[in-house]
């Protein structure tokens, strides 16, 4: 199976990650909708899923718009919900899901804020943490 992961810059100085694969997008975190949103639109997609790595608002500022216009489902830290957008899916260190046939493992990776996670998606060699890591 192929994963696509495309870089999106944000802001003056950010980044979000789309990963596309068995025509399902998730998103890396939403520092904001407008890059995103053209970015999806250049490649015909939509968006199935945003995956939140912690709660400073240059990581989810863009969710509402994004929200309103695909319907995403939000994953995110369980141990972070109080300060996150309302989560589908909480999730802590050690879980899983299936994303794109792949399995996606979460990692508690606490330090820059409490409740920070990563993402581990084995079949692109890539965690999403603040920053793509491959």
């Amino acid at each position: 199976m192929t994963i696509e992961i495309i870089t999106v810059p944000c802001l003056k100085d950010n980044y979000a990650y789309l990963i596309h694969g068995n025509g399902k997008t998730a998103l890396v975190d939403v520092p904001e909708a407008r890059p995103i949103i053209a970015a999806l639109d250049a490649r015909g997609w939509s968006l199935d899923e945003i995956w939140i790595t912690h709660h400073h608002l240059d990581h989810i500022e863009g969710i509402p718009e994004l929200c309103d216009r695909y319907g995403p489902k939000l994953l995110g830290a369980a141990a972070d919900t109080r300060r996150l957008p309302e989560l589908d899916t909480a999730l802590g260190d050690g879980d899983t899901f299936s994303f794109a046939d792949s399995t996606v493992s979460v990692l508690d990776v606490s330090g820059h804020t409490i409740g920070h996670i990563a993402y581990y998606l084995p079949d692109a060699n890539a965690v999403f943490t603040a920053c793509l890591l491959y």
